[in-house]
């Protein structure tokens, strides 16, 4: 499988989705995070010995989480289609080198995360660096945006408006499910600075969704 194939691999799969927040996180998945990651490991090391086959079934396990982290990283689906096959491509360039991989998926969100930030940087933006404490992110946004439209989309605005480091950190952790400590081996920073960047966007998205209610309980 040449890169031109891959690329249209990547492109005849269907990418469009509407709000996730809800839906199953790592889709694609029962596994548990042990099995999942023998699993993957077992598929990578067949892909690298030149196993077409493994390298689809890990495409098709991660090309729903993949891609969203990517495009909620870049809010832009033209962007975020480019970065998505340029992953792969790179994933499959490593077939025939002596990889030492612990974990694919870890691999998989730092190579979407370097080349998303490289597409930030070509736009002259700058993510946000942050410090200090966290919190959990509380039902009333998953309760909110399970039965309101309205909400849903006004979710959706308010995710993208986040500084980039912010949204990052929500993301892989609300969507993605990734323990902060996962998160920071991923964007390579300390857990701290993750758990805060998780914990200010929740407070951001959490008064955003707050003034709506109450606009919305006023307007009744």
């Amino acid at each position: 499988m040449n890169t031109d194939a891959i690329e249209e691999f990547a492109s005849a799969s269907e990418k469009s989705e509407g709000s996730v927040f809800l839906r199953a996180k790592r889709k694609g998945s029962n596994l548990t995070g042990s099995a999942q990651k023998d699993r993957d490991t077992a598929l990578f090391a067949r892909f690298l010995a030149g196993d077409d086959k493994a390298y689809k079934e890990l495409y098709d396990l991660y090309e729903r989480p993949l891609y969203l982290y990517i495009l909620r990283l870049l809010n832009s689906e033209a962007d975020a289609e480019d970065v998505f096959q340029d992953v792969w491509i790179r994933v499959y360039r490593l077939r025939g080198e002596d990889a030492a991989v612990t974990k694919f998926s870890g691999l998989l969100f730092t190579i979407g995360r370097n080349l998303s930030m490289n597409a930030l940087r070509s736009r002259r933006q700058q993510p946000e660096m942050l410090d200090d404490n966290s919190a959990e992110f509380d039902s009333m946004l998953r309760i909110a945006a399970a039965e309101d439209s309205d909400l849903r989309d006004l979710f959706e605005r308010a995710l993208a408006e986040l500084p980039v480091a912010q949204r990052e950190a929500f993301v892989l952790r609300e969507y993605n499910g990734y323990a902060y400590q996962e998160i920071a081996d991923i964007t390579g920073d300390t857990m701290v600075t993750v758990k805060t960047r998780a914990f200010r966007a929740r407070e951001r998205l959490r008064k955003l969704i707050a003034a709506w209610m109450d606009l919305k309980n006023n307007a009744e």
